[in-house]
């Protein structure tokens, strides 16, 4: 059996290496416990003979029924003779790709996408009825070559896809197999040069492509983040994914440690829709914890897909940040005609006394900033004249990485604070990482003091401020008493009544319980 590969993310999209794709196709083979059977359909008798070429592309071909393939209908298709089928294109590439790729053609299915002959022996055939169209191409062999090749595409009127192999030469792996969108950015490859060496082609194998009614699925946790601030309420965002063909109604439950556990009811969600989640509250201590996600659909008819878990940490040492870590795009705004024009992002402080021990920015190149400072503000804008720390003339060592600006600046404050970095005037550079994947919470700006503030609500600018917590005299270990003695004399007052005795000096000595001597005393 096939084991099924699953890649948990942080971020984007579950992919599983028999899928779904973004559209919901998956893959499963005879190879695999419970997938089709290889069951070859003889059309040479009954269908159409295709009088194909060397290189060439034939059609449109009437399907008989109408066909839904990543979200559009058609009732043809036309034949290469390279091995593959398409929806639009009138190519007849023989050079094959992985699937998806943005090359010509797409709309595509590769079943054995080679460069064949079958001008030089062999036929392509089809047959068309009203729930099912063949393809087959019958002993049509590798370009200049004796080695012939005979497999088969079958297409359904519920819009599954089946691929047969019935004779294929023995370890060929220059093709590949696979289907993908009308421009070539959604697909689901089965092989291509050899990869992955479990899926050769090989005699008597069976492929479908099918997509699921029922299944919806967690994509994503995008907070809690790895790393979080102890103390600092989180707002949870995840992401789940209805990868099935019908609307889903299904809870989702999210799970951090041992003590927050929470459930959203979504209502109503499309096909092949996603939607993001905000959970409640959660406010961590200084421990790392377990984060579990997962939904539970009445009647899903894939349930191995219905979790993913992650970890985050949490410390009163850390940053505080607003992007994921991952720069989508990059951000600048030039052309101003004045001098201070600046990037900026706004934090609230986090905790009532805190050391700031610097600042970073995500840049792509190594250009200068003018100047990088940290200050106080409001929500209309950051107070310059007063700067908590200021950096001139700053660069990062390498591109695409973190510029550091140090600092070590004792805060007792309970307001905002500003990160603003100005860019030299007119200048193409630096480049600052923008974070516009959801969640985006609009607390970066760009402008200018003699101008204004303006909130920037496409991303997040991935810049951060490094912070410790950790201020003041703490007891890192409690002091633990091993055994208490009592009574102890002086723990109080002490009180002693001595009668009987006149004009004598009397002196005497305290023992606590242990018998060790406390101290003596003398009464006149």
């Amino acid at each position: 059996m096939k084991s099924l590969l699953i890649v948990l993310s942080t971020l984007f999209w579950i992919a599983f290496a028999q899928g779904p794709d973004k559209n919901g196709y998956r893959w499963i083979d005879s190879d695999t416990s419970a997938g089709p059977t290889f069951q070859w359909i003889d059309i040479t008798g009954s269908g159409t003979r295709i009088e194909l070429g060397d290189d060439d592309n034939q059609g449109p071909f009437y399907l008989g029924f109408p066909f839904q393939f990543y979200g559009n209908v058609s009732d043809s298709i036309r034949i290469c003779s390279n091995g593959w089928l398409s929806f639009t294109s009138r190519s007849h590439q023989f050079h094959h790709y992985p699937f998806p790729d943005l090359h010509a053609p797409n709309a595509l299915m590769g079943l054995f996408w080679a460069d064949l002959d079958p001008s030089a022996d062999g036929a392509v055939y089809y047959l068309a009825d009203a729930h099912r169209f063949v393809v087959s191409w019958v002993d049509v062999p590798l370009y200049g070559t004796n080695d012939n090749c005979t497999f088969q595409a079958v297409l359904d009127s519920t819009g599954n896809i089946l691929f047969q192999y019935l004779d294929i030469p023995d370890d060929f792996d220059s093709c590949s197999a696979g289907i993908e969108n009308e421009v070539g950015l959604v697909g689901l490859g089965y092989f291509c040069d050899g990869e992955p060496v479990e899926n050769y082609v090989h005699d008597s194998l069976a492929i479908e492509f099918y997509q699921l009614d029922n299944d919806v699925c967690p994509i994503c946790i995008g907070r809690p983040y790895e790393k979080e601030l102890a103390g600092i309420g989180v707002i949870p965002f995840v992401k789940v994914w209805n990868a099935g063909k019908s609307p889903a109604s299904f809870p989702a439950t999210l799970r951090i440690g041992q003590q927050y556990q929470e459930q959203i009811i979504v209502t109503d969600l499309v096909p092949l829709g996603d939607t993001m989640l905000e959970f409640p509250a959660w406010v961590p201590g200084t421990d790392s914890y377990q984060l579990e996600l997962f939904t539970l659909l009445a009647g899903d008819q894939f349930p191995q897909n219905d979790t993913i878990c992650s970890q985050t940490f949490a410390s009163y040492l850390g940053e505080m940040r607003y992007d994921d870590g991952v720069p989508d795009t990059w951000f600048l705004r030039i052309g101003s005609p004045t001098i201070d024009w600046a990037a900026a992002v706004r934090f609230s402080s986090p905790y009532p006394e805190y050391r700031l021990l610097g600042a970073r920015i995500f840049v792509l190149d190594t250009s200068v900033f003018e100047r990088v400072l940290v200050c106080p503000g409001d929500s209309s804008g950051p107070d310059l004249d007063h700067p908590y720390f200021e950096a001139e003339s700053v660069a990062a060592s390498q591109p695409e990485t973190w510029l550091e600006v140090p600092s070590d600046t004792l805060l007792s404050s309970s307001g905002d604070l500003w990160l603003v970095a100005f860019w030299p005037r007119r200048a193409p550079g630096p480049r600052i990482g923008d974070d516009q994947t959801m969640p985006i919470d609009k607390c970066s700006y760009f402008g200018s003091p003699s101008i204004r503030w303006i909130s920037y609500n496409d991303g997040d600018i991935m810049a951060r401020l490094k912070v410790d917590g950790r201020t003041g005299i703490t007891e890192l270990e409690p002091v633990k008493k091993l055994h208490s003695l009592l009574p102890n004399p002086f723990r109080h007052k002490l009180h002693l009544s001595i009668t009987g005795c006149r004009k004598q000096r009397i002196s005497g000595v305290i023992y606590d319980a242990s018998g060790r001597m406390v101290r003596g005393f003398v009464l006149q």
